[in-house]
């Protein structure tokens, strides 16, 4: 769709973690020939891609966050508590401990700590000493399944209950294992210092810790100077990359979620550079 909307001069550049994305993807935008451009790698990378390809600036950026439904639908990637299969939750399944070992090697506390920041999750300790338990009886959390009979044990829950805590474990779990959070402010800021003058950001988070980051990060970059009108000069270190075109996130319409629910807690923010800005002298 973005391509469709390009000129033929153009040219799409996408980064994606999972080899099966980018394998998908190159098949898929085939037609379009040299003006695509799909590479295996975390968006953290984004100026060394960038460099590589010796483009100085771009005109428009694209950070889908999260994870994709071909993922979530696929049972052996562990993605979906719903879902019997192996506890990886990889987005590069080349790289990396999975779920299943990063539970095994973790400690009670980093467990619980995950659970609580990444998940927001209130049973946080309890399902962490539960997985204590079970490993110190030798039996390791292997699968989806497996994961599941623990929140449920700590739970005492069914329905509806037992899967909102169950959503939000394997979403702190496939955040710690992926370590999504920490990717996202420098993948942004490259972003932002590669935009040709006019050119635009555009974020889709899909729950709070993201769009937490996003939000903060989009604040800090379009700041203007705050100093009383009588200072000679800018005092308060104001030196804004930009501006919010939109005042706050746009969220999905009632008719788009009916098509498509996944898009229910999705927001996107979005940033303008404007290089002529700068604090007040």
């Amino acid at each position: 769709m973005i391509l469709g909307k390009l000129t033929t001069h153009a040219r799409y550049i996408g980064l994606d973690r999972d080899a099966e994305a980018i394998a998908r993807s190159r098949a898929r935008l085939e037609p379009f020939g040299g003006r695509v451009t799909i590479i295996h790698a975390d968006y953290r990378d984004l100026a060394r891609i960038l460099h590589d390809l010796g483009i100085a600036e771009i005109h428009g950026a694209l950070l889908d966050l999260g994870l994709s439904s071909l993922q979530l639908d696929n049972p052996e990637r562990g993605f979906a508590y719903r879902l019997a299969g192996p506890l990886d939750l990889r987005f590069d399944t080349s790289t990396g401990p999975t779920a299943a070992e990063w539970l095994a090697d973790a400690d009670e506390g980093a467990i619980a700590e995950a659970l609580r920041v990444y998940g927001e999750e209130r049973h946080a300790r309890k399902i962490a000493r539960l997985i204590i338990a079970q490993k110190s009886r030798g039996l390791p959390i292997l699968t989806t399944g497996d994961l599941v009979a623990l929140i449920r044990q700590a739970v005492g829950a069914h329905g509806p209950e037992l899967g909102r805590s169950a959503a939000r474990v394997f979403q702190a779990l496939r955040i710690a294992v992926n370590d999504e959070l920490a990717a996202i402010p420098k993948a942004l800021a490259d972003a932002v210092d590669h935009l040709a003058d006019g050119g635009r950001l555009v974020v889709i988070a899909y729950h709070s810790l993201e769009d937490r980051i996003v939000k903060d990060f989009m604040r800090e970059v379009s700041r203007a100077c705050s100093c009383p009108k009588m200072y000679p000069q800018c005092v308060c270190g104001a030196d804004p990359k930009g501006i919010l075109p939109l005042r706050r996130a746009l969220r999905p319409s009632a008719d788009e979620i009916k098509i498509n629910p996944r898009a229910k807690s999705a927001k996107l923010r979005l940033f303008e550079r404007r290089r002529r800005l700068g604090g007040r002298r």
